[in-house]
């Protein structure tokens, strides 16, 4: 079992390019218009397949805003949400003890499609 299929859980979104895995994304909380998820990506390439997914939960739900919580070690995450518009919109420092250290957590926000 590779390290996404043992990632994965019920109401996880796996991201595909073509027939290869490429990522996933988690619903972690949905309310009034806003959801709350959890992105992992496996390449770099799955930009357009992300926001293939987040368009369509915006369709289905009705969301208009998106915010995702990653580590400043999570590069590649952090650069495809750039590039797909997304910004840090918080930084809670010395938040998460991982791996017997402290480390910031990052809030990127997505543009606000709901006004």
């Amino acid at each position: 079992m590779s390290e996404l299929d043992a990632a994965l859980g019920e109401g996880d979104f796996v991201v595909f390019n073509e027939d290869r895995k490429v990522g996933f994304i988690r619903i972690k909380a949905m309310f009034e218009g806003i959801a709350y998820l959890d992105i992992h990506l496996l390449s770099d390439s799955a930009g357009d397949d992300i926001q293939a997914v987040m368009n369509w939960l915006g369709e289905h739900y009705e969301l208009g805003k998106y915010y995702i919580q990653l580590l400043p070690s999570e590069l590649r995450e952090i650069e495809c949400l750039t590039r797909l518009g997304f910004s840090e919109e918080a930084r809670l420092k010395e938040q998460l003890f991982v791996e017997g250290a402290y480390h910031d957590l990052l809030m990127m926000g997505s543009e606000d499609k709901r006004v």
